[in-house]
């Protein structure tokens, strides 16, 4: 029995139930994050006319959205892993070749392409920012920060946040010879 979703099967039911639960964890870290994340976000734009708090928030916002993705790529390695896929790979390789593998498995590479030629330049920009706030050479590292800088970044997050919601919607799993 075809279904018309692409489906990754497993071959058996230890293999399908540990993938569902793997799934199921996935789902749930990643709402429960990105709902912390919205709320940071609406906390952030809410101090932005003081200035102080305007910058702390804004530095944590930009920790919590790679904290998001990061936790994403884990998850979806745990499901459907890159050849030769280590967790100690640099985050942009890891980035890549995730949803490149993710994508092709459950035939998204249109998605996967749209993002990379239009958005991931971006992504990259905003994760040296953060790389620079997590470890700091010094006070220059720390910017004042701009409506402009975090509307930019909510544009960032929006652009992943539409691009992972795309890529798991019809996200299914099976086990040969029982189709879901």
């Amino acid at each position: 029995m075809e279904t018309e979703h692409p489906t990754k099967y497993y071959d058996n039911l230890g293999d399908y139930q540990e993938a569902r639960q793997i799934l199921q964890n996935y789902q749930k870290t990643h709402n429960i994050i990105r709902n912390d994340y919205l709320n940071l976000i609406e906390l952030t734009f809410e101090c932005q006319n003081d200035q102080k708090s305007f910058n702390t928030l804004y530095r944590a916002c930009l920790r919590e959205l790679f904290s998001l993705i990061e936790s994403d790529l884990f998850n979806l390695n745990r499901l459907d892993n890159y050849p030769n896929y280590s967790d100690k790979d640099k985050f942009m390789i890891k980035f890549k070749k995730t949803f490149k593998q993710i994508s092709k498995t459950w035939e998204k590479e249109d998605i996967q392409k749209e993002y990379f030629d239009s958005k991931l330049e971006r992504l990259k920009n905003i994760k040296m920012e953060r790389d620079k706030i997590t470890h700091p050479k010094g006070p220059k590292d720390f910017k004042t920060t701009t409506i402009e800088d975090f509307i930019s970044f909510k544009m960032i997050f929006d652009e992943y946040d539409g691009f992972i919601n795309k890529m798991m919607n019809g996200f299914f799993i099976g086990m040969k010879n029982y189709p879901i």
